[in-house]
């Protein structure tokens, strides 16, 4: 036998399994885009449910931090009167401000500010 000669049986089966393995990568293409659309359409649909949420959330919020203001700057305001009541009385000052280490420049400054 001469060796280009070649078994045409071999060369069928070669081709069955080449034929094989490109359905399958096609099947195998197939199913990675519909677990992509899959996955985009998931998260397309938990962002919109993530904005509305923010939207029916912003009120709420808005109110919540303008309470928080309110009562900063009540905080601020009795801080800056006790700072002024440890100008008069340097034993509150030395036993109470200094205790709880006050600034009381940023105190007084906020203070006045106000005024």
């Amino acid at each position: 036998m001469n060796e280009t000669e070649t078994n045409p049986s071999a060369d069928l089966s070669a081709n069955e399994k080449i034929e094989s393995l490109r359905s399958q990568m096609n099947l195998l293409f197939g199913a990675l885009l519909v677990a992509s659309f899959t996955l985009t359409a998931f998260l397309g649909l938990q962002a919109r449910r993530a904005s509305l949420d923010v939207l029916t959330l912003k009120g709420p919020a808005e109110e919540s931090m303008h309470l928080v203001q309110q009562d900063n700057a009540g905080v601020e305001a009795a801080l800056g009167k006790l700072v002024e009541f440890g100008r008069t009385h340097p034993d509150f000052q030395r036993a109470v401000l200094s205790k709880y280490q006050t600034n009381t420049n940023s105190a007084s400054a906020a203070a006045t500010k106000k005024k």
